[in-house]
């Protein structure tokens, strides 16, 4: 039987990151988030982002997922932990979530890649990472909206994911 590519990362400081997100957003919907290490080199990023996809029953999405560079991924991060997915509005100050977001992200290296889905919400835009500006989605579940970061390096692949109520 091969290895499995991810396994999920227990690194406590990782879990704590999790409740400190959670325990802002107290007055709205659980955001996933989850950090799994990298057992062995992948083929593709989207092997490793699909295969986190599958290990939080999401949909993978292969080649459609859409890299896009790390200020944007900040900017969604940041986003999905201050607001709903639908409404605009703030659950968590801007400048808390912004710190919990870097933090997030803070839990890859400098060689790290991040995609996204596409364009949810938020009052800005989101632009790949060859400057082309993304419009529309592909939902990864059930929820009327989902959106997040699945991001990689060399060790481990970082999910933050938001699937908003109906």
């Amino acid at each position: 039987m091969s290895q499995p590519l991810i396994i999920l990362d227990t690194d406590p400081t990782i879990e704590g990151l999790w409740v400190a997100i959670e325990t802002a957003r107290a007055q709205s919907y659980p955001l996933t988030g989850a950090a799994f290490r990298l057992t062995r080199p992948p083929q593709t990023p989207f092997e490793a982002l699909d295969a986190a996809a599958r290990e939080l029953d999401f949909q993978p999405l292969g080649e459609r997922w859409i890299e896009v560079p790390r200020r944007i991924a900040l900017k969604i991060v940041t986003h999905i932990i201050a607001h709903d997915l639908a409404y605009p509005d703030e659950i968590v100050p801007t400048t808390q979530a912004t710190e919990l977001a870097g933090r997030v992200l803070g839990l890859l290296g400098t060689r790290a890649r991040y995609f996204t889905n596409g364009a949810v919400s938020g009052d800005f835009a989101i632009y790949n990472i060859h400057g082309e500006e993304v419009v529309g989605w592909r939902s990864l579940s059930e929820a009327p909206f989902d959106h997040g970061i699945i991001a990689l390096d060399e060790q481990r692949v970082v999910v933050l994911w938001a699937e908003d109520a109906p």
